[in-house]
């Protein structure tokens, strides 16, 4: 349409402050929220990569199912992944395929991470044998850790630690509140509890396959329970993360 043509358009037919040589507002990229997003992805991947040449990777790896076993890893790359599609949303606005696949992303991820901060550091404080499992000399680090300096156990770095186990969580609530609308029903109640349910028993069914080759669990407050435990503990944190998930959405403006 050219500028005479705009001109020519009765004032009801007009989009305000959008001329023939400009895109609508909502079309134009987000650098502020594109910035964030990156960043936020590029702390968990730099967080992710820095592991790849410690003690406690190579442990990882000589295990049936490698990273994979860890709901931390898995948390993690579904974080990184709706921290990337956040970015796509910012810089491609008027793609609302986006949108939709970062909303699923946002509504696993969210309550998933929240429920991994909340377990992994009240353990790690309180009781790290249950968490991590013991450790040759090797995988000692100089750097400032989150399990201490001469328990035995595997540990990484502090801020690696963060990076991986808070980063995640932090970001995804930053996004959830500042930058994204609550989610609706059925979003909000039927989708979330079936993402919730079926995310918590495919974790749960493939973390005891990996055991029943590996012998045991790749977290050792795991290795120690009875099956029952285990069904308990699966169920009861995917109800957590449910209730966490509606929870929030509830104080959500």
């Amino acid at each position: 349409m050219s500028t005479s043509t705009t001109k020519s358009l009765p004032p009801s037919q007009r989009v305000p402050g959008v001329s023939a040589n400009q895109y609508p507002p909502d079309a134009m990229p987000k650098i502020g929220r594109l910035v964030f997003h990156a960043a936020a992805a590029a702390v968990m991947i730099q967080g992710w990569a820095s592991l790849q040449n410690m003690a406690m990777k190579q442990f990882m790896e000589s295990q049936y199912g490698g990273s994979f076993q860890y709901l931390t890893i898995l948390g993690l790359f579904g974080s990184i992944a709706a921290m990337l599609l956040s970015g796509l949303c910012d810089y491609f606005p008027g793609i609302n395929v986006f949108k939709s696949i970062k909303r699923i992303f946002l509504l696993v991820s969210l309550p998933v991470e929240l429920v991994i901060s909340s377990i992994y550091w009240s353990i790690i404080l309180l009781a790290p044998e249950l968490m991590l499992p013991p450790a040759p000399d090797m995988a000692s680090s100089p750097e400032p850790s989150s399990s201490g300096f001469e328990d035995g156990l595997f540990r990484i770095p502090l801020w690696m630690d963060m990076s991986m186990h808070l980063a995640p969580a932090v970001a995804l609530i930053i996004d959830f509140f500042f930058l994204e609308k609550k989610f609706r029903p059925p979003a909000s109640t039927i989708g979330a509890f079936l993402l919730a349910a079926t995310f918590g028993t495919t974790y749960g069914l493939w973390v005891e396959h990996c055991a029943s080759i590996n012998g045991s669990f790749p977290y050792p407050f795991l290795t120690i329970m009875e099956l029952p435990g285990r069904v308990a503990t699966y169920a009861g944190s995917t109800v957590g993360a449910y209730l966490v998930f509606r929870g929030l959405n509830a104080i959500h403006k």
